[in-house]
């Protein structure tokens, strides 16, 4: 190929897959201004159900994103999880105690989320160019080039500031770049069937069946369905897998389930192996891999789209300010800083769950099986599962790009949590209602009157950023009578930062705080939004 062009300032980001991880970053990166191109080889969006659940992160994520409501009214609010032994329950964890306005697990189709994140994509005018694949690339510090196909055969030559690969665990992009996938594929292969079920379970809950020969995992579903998931003991590593069968399923059923447990109505069957594998970098110069392009683990704990979506998320405020001049590329190198680790604890969560599901010496499982009712009936214990598998306890505090000052239990780099407030006219609002704002928001703890004599100086540290990119929000506590745009009448939002004496807070447009302080001081902030913006 001859030498690279730089692309010119206005040119699109480039979105390789169309699946929940590139339709959220496609959407992202629209509503926060930049140009994007989203293509997927498939001809047609998949039918089949795939990831069934979204948790209570991803829930909020969505709503943030504006698209919460139709997932919402789609979905069923799974409660919690369920633990069994034959006919006997030996535990549960609830999902009731996460501190988030979706205290549940949503279960729905992966078709559905790609659907209802599709049209949310063509309300911003944006349209998935299907029967298109990469076929190579090139890039260097100013441009990347891309040789798309599209399904006539025809060859398009592509120059783009940034490619985004969402294109799964055989991403193209992945292997064109020689990126290694590091790690290994379990024993076990995996049955998987959406079916009708009778059965005496409740349809609120996962269920988990641990018995001798393996796992049984299911799932309930609108329209009275479930997925039913099984661990299968190898024969050997190389075993050729036949095609699953319903009698199977059944057979299944009958061996791991309580008696009188009967399925119906196939719709989907599959068999498959999974594995645990990782790059070891989530970025190549103008090149960032996201969801299963860059990392794939087990099923279990349902948390792949999950962290796939929350990577996306992630990048797409970042990229958007770079593409718009508003932030120095430096910025962008926070995406690995933050999201490696993050992959990396959850290819080590489901690691431990898969392999806790499916031991098989008899000595190990009974020990198992005696400690799950006891671990998980502790109310803190039940309590940190559910906090991880909601994935609100991902928190970035050893990012480059957050900075704390003061004490407290709540940090820069972790979530920031939500509050009841009002407005001047006593109308009641949320603090994320707040975050919805495809902006950074400053919220302003007036706290004490004392400490609110002093807080007028911090508002100086906003002046010459880019335009719309920092709200402000003074919050008064408790009945005060200073000016102040929002009211914590019941002091809780100051209790749940940390700031009942005052303080200042900048949230990110991804809804985790970029910088704390317990005071007012502008110059340090000016110092962390210098870093973060183009400042004048």
């Amino acid at each position: 190929m001859e030498a690279l062009n730089s692309p010119n300032d206005a040119a699109p980001v480039l979105v390789i897959g169309a699946g929940p991880v590139g339709l959220t970053m496609a959407c992202e990166l629209a509503r926060h201004g930049a140009r994007c191109r989203i293509i997927d080889r498939a001809p047609e969006p998949s039918q089949t159900s795939r990831a069934l659940a979204i948790f209570p992160r991803t829930l909020e994520i969505l709503e943030t994103m504006g698209v919460v409501e139709p997932f919402l009214d789609g979905g069923l609010p799974l409660h919690g999880l369920s633990l069994h032994h034959g006919a006997e329950q030996i535990g549960q964890v609830d999902f009731n105690s996460v501190a988030s306005p979706f205290p549940f697990a949503l279960a729905l189709p992966q078709s559905e989320t790609e659907r209802l994140l599709s049209e949310h994509l063509t309300r911003h005018g944006i349209a998935i160019e299907r029967g298109v694949e990469l076929t190579a690339l090139m890039q260097n510090s100013d441009a990347v080039r891309a040789v798309l196909r599209h399904s006539d055969g025809r060859e398009e030559i592509v120059e783009t500031p940034w490619l985004i690969a969402c294109d799964g665990a055989h991403s193209t992009t992945r292997h064109a770049l020689g990126m290694d996938f590091t790690g290994a594929q379990y024993d076990e292969s995996f049955i998987l069937a959406d079916v009708q079920l009778a059965s005496s379970l409740v349809r609120d809950r996962i269920h988990l069946f641990l018995g001798a020969d393996g796992l049984l995992g299911l799932f309930p579903f609108k329209e009275n369905r479930w997925r039913i998931v099984a661990n299968i003991p190898p024969q050997s590593r190389e075993q050729t897998l036949p095609e699953v069968t319903f009698e199977e399923v059944q057979r299944l059923l009958e061996r791991r389930a309580p008696s009188g447990y009967r399925a119906s109505d196939p719709v989907w069957l599959s068999r498959f192996h999974i594995s645990h594998r990782k790059v070891r970098e989530f970025r190549q110069l103008r090149v960032f891999l996201a969801g299963d392009s860059a990392h794939i683990h087990s099923p279990a704990g349902g948390q792949g789209m999950n962290t796939g979506m929350q990577d996306a998320f992630n990048l797409a405020w970042k990229l958007a300010l770079v593409v718009g001049g508003a932030a120095p590329t430096q910025l962008l190198a926070s995406y690995h800083a933050e999201r490696e680790p993050v992959a990396s604890e959850v290819l080590n969560l489901t690691d431990r769950i898969t392999r806790m599901a499916t031991m098989r010496n008899s000595l190990a499982q009974n020990v198992r099986d005696f400690l799950l009712p006891r671990v998980s009936g502790i109310d803190f214990v039940g309590n940190k599962i559910a906090d991880r598998l909601a994935e609100l306890a991902v928190n970035y505090r050893k990012s480059p790009i957050v900075e704390n000052h003061g004490v407290g239990k709540l940090k820069a780099g972790d979530r920031a949590p939500d509050a009841d407030l009002r407005d001047e006219s006593s109308q009641a609002r949320r603090l994320f209602e707040l975050f919805r704002a495809p902006r950074h928001v400053l919220l302003i703890f007036l706290g004490t009157a004392a400490a609110a004599a002093t807080s007028e100086q911090i508002g100086s540290a906003l002046q010459g950023l880019p335009e719309n990119t920092v709200d402000s929000y003074r919050i008064t506590r408790g009945r005060s009578n200073l000016p102040a745009e929002l009211r914590d009448l019941s002091g809780l939002a100051h209790a749940a930062y940390g700031l009942t004496s005052g303080g200042s807070v900048l949230v990110r447009p991804d809804g985790y705080i970029g910088y704390r302080s317990d005071g007012f001081d502008p110059i340090p902030l000016r110092e962390y939004l210098a870093r973060t913006f183009v400042v004048a």
